[in-house]
């Protein structure tokens, strides 16, 4: 009787001991650090600077609202794109003429939001330039292309 209690004892340290990882060896080893976990970032290629071909397909003509043509003009004022493109986007030694204008509303708009390859001088977020005001803008941009 008495082997057996003996025998139940060692079974019992056995199991304590597999219950907290092992031998007495091992559970004063040190743990493995852990990792902290830190922000990454991923790198985004710069939206190409618009392409101003007076020669891009000229069968598209966009149908201009008076009202947003307008509303773009006030946009051109406010953005004061007139002290690098002139006061009627015929342009400057600053920055290039708006008159031959050949962009998509889309493409506009990305380019307003990311600068493209000319930096933070043309990026706009929505808080200065809205989605409505990039859309009115592009339409009094469109205007100047098309001689109205």
């Amino acid at each position: 009787m008495k082997t057996c209690l003996v025998c139940l004892m060692l079974g019992l340290m056995l199991a304590v001991l597999a219950g907290c990882g092992g031998t007495a060896d091992q559970a004063t080893a040190t743990a493995p650090p852990t990792q902290t976990p830190f922000p990454t970032f991923a790198f985004v290629e710069p939206t190409k600077p618009p392409v101003f071909d007076q020669k891009a397909d000229e069968a598209a003509v966009i149908e201009l609202n008076p009202t947003l043509v307008a509303r773009g003009l006030n946009r051109y004022e406010a953005l004061e794109c007139a002290g690098c493109h002139g006061a009627g986007g015929e342009g400057t030694d600053k920055g290039g003429s708006l008159l031959d204008f050949a962009l998509s509303e889309e493409d506009f708009i990305t380019f307003m939001r990311s600068g493209g390859e000319l930096g933070t001088e043309h990026q706009y977020s929505t808080n200065r330039l809205s989605n409505s005001g990039s859309r009115n803008l592009y339409q009094y941009l469109v205007s100047l292309a098309q001689g109205i």
